[in-house]
């Protein structure tokens, strides 16, 4: 039995509670860079407007181009390297931010923290998965998915503040670069204390270092003890995992409306119509999202994925689709403010519980060995798709732009009734080996067990 095998049966343990903190508070410090793009174009009053609608598209355009260079980066030179160098660009990011006024060199260390911040996150959605025991997994995954939500909070409750009590867009700017230094100690003191990813180690032939990451981090002594595996009885039928293709393509396209979506609301449109109310738009967005998450996070791996995935989206589709009819009579939705709110705050409760299923998805369906890469392939795809989407957005009539918003959200539907009928099973304490393919998901003592780990080396050697 490897050790990977092993500890994903484990008890709870420092070493996880390091690894979870260093994930929350990486994807806190995402979304807080990610949502910098709305906040950078109200810092310069000179800025022309083309390069005011650059800094909106600017966070997905750099956020792609870090997540299609980390995915390779994880899988080729492991999940913990790949961290340090994106906590180095951190740095360099944050501090040229603070020292630097003119928006060419904002732009610039902005990029600079995108980049970061897309290979943080991609990489965080390969490791949670190895690292994790199996009955967290899903649970720590959502969590720190959900802290998406509190560095979209802190971000807006900081430009609130800064707004405020100071009204200078020069102080707003260095206070938000500045909370990058609580931010970064945590991210660097974690890391230093959580291991690399024995699955990860194992898939890669570097059983040894396995042998004394497990020693060193878990206190395992052997693994040629009695099998803890899960057994067949205890986990829900998986069935006939789907190809590659269906898999690519359902990730894919719910992602992407989840992250079109989401933006053509939050960041494109309340931008276009509220500018002034921009960061507190963000703070509403994200607290509704965080609640929501935190309600489903506690449940995680006892609720089925797929069944979470088809009830939230199909809670979204309704709601676009709705509030575009009621747009379509009364035009509330630029007229009244409260309206724009209401719609937001219903919005975000099902855009929210979605966000978290999906974005747990997408790094569990593939094999260990290319999970960082197919990881960032989806979310390449999907995140880019929002370049377009908002230039698409900004050109169009305020009707036309609900139209397309629930059109987006209408593409997420289709792509999770193919899941929901061609996809598998992923949640329910389920094993990453299973879901991912690896293994058949019976005991390891079965036959069916190793043919099936037989089959996965073949399959690896060819």
């Amino acid at each position: 039995m490897s050790y990977s095998s092993k500890l994903e049966e484990s008890a709870w343990t420092s070493a996880h509670t390091w690894t979870f903190v260093a994930f929350a508070v990486g994807m806190l410090a995402e979304a807080y860079i990610y949502g910098l793009g709305s906040f950078a174009a109200a810092w310069f009053t000179t800025l022309p407007s083309l390069l005011g609608t650059l800094a909106l598209v600017w966070s997905p355009l750099f956020l792609i181009i870090g997540i299609a260079f980390a995915g390779p980066i994880s899988d080729a030179l492991g999940r913990r390297l790949t961290f340090f160098f994106t906590m180095a660009l951190y740095a360099v990011g944050a501090v040229g931010i603070y020292f630097f006024s003119a928006y060419t060199y904002v732009l610039f260390f902005l990029a600079l923290l995108l980049f970061a911040a897309g290979g943080e996150m991609n990489t965080i959605m390969a490791a949670n998965h190895e690292i994790m025991p199996r009955k967290y997994r899903s649970r720590t995954m959502f969590w720190e998915i959900n802290f998406i939500n509190v560095g979209g909070v802190l971000l807006g409750a900081v430009g609130f503040i800064a707004a405020s009590a100071y009204g200078s867009l020069s102080f707003s700017k260095d206070l938000v670069a500045a909370m990058f230094i609580p931010i970064l100690a945590v991210l660097l003191f974690s890391r230093l204390k959580m291991p690399e990813s024995i699955r990860w180690l194992e898939a890669k032939g570097k059983h040894a270092e396995a042998a004394a990451a497990a020693q060193k981090h878990f206190a395992v002594a052997s693994t040629a003890e009695t099998s803890v595996a899960q057994s067949a009885s205890a986990a829900p039928a998986v069935g006939k995992h789907p190809s590659l293709a269906i898999k690519i393509f359902v990730v894919t396209a719910i992602a992407g409306a989840n992250a079109v979506g989401f933006g053509l609301m939050t960041y494109s449109l309340g931008y276009y119509y509220y500018a002034t109310q921009i960061a507190t738009i963000i703070l509403v967005a994200n607290l509704v999202g965080f609640f929501a998450g935190a309600f489903v996070s506690v449940m995680a791996d006892k609720w089925s994925r797929k069944k979470m995935l088809t009830y939230s989206m199909l809670g979204t589709f309704i709601i676009t689709w709705g509030i575009y009819f009621v747009n379509l009579s009364t035009a509330a939705f630029s007229n009244s403010l409260i309206a724009f709110y209401a719609f937001l705050i219903i919005l975000n409760v099902f855009v929210g519980i979605g966000y978290l299923a999906e974005d747990t998805l997408k790094g569990e369906v593939w094999h260990t060995t290319r999970r960082g890469t197919l990881t960032a392939v989806t979310r390449f795809i999907s995140i880019g798709a929002a370049i377009p989407a908002y230039y698409i957005g900004l050109s169009l009539s305020e009707n036309n732009y609900i139209l397309f918003n629930a059109l987006v959200w209408s593409v997420g539907m289709i792509a999770v009734l193919v899941w929901q009928f061609k996809g598998i099973e992923t949640g329910q304490g389920l094993s990453i080996a299973v879901t991912s393919g690896e293994s058949s998901g019976v005991s390891p003592s079965s036959p069916a067990m190793a043919a099936g780990e037989n089959l996965v080396r073949a399959e690896k050697n060819q």
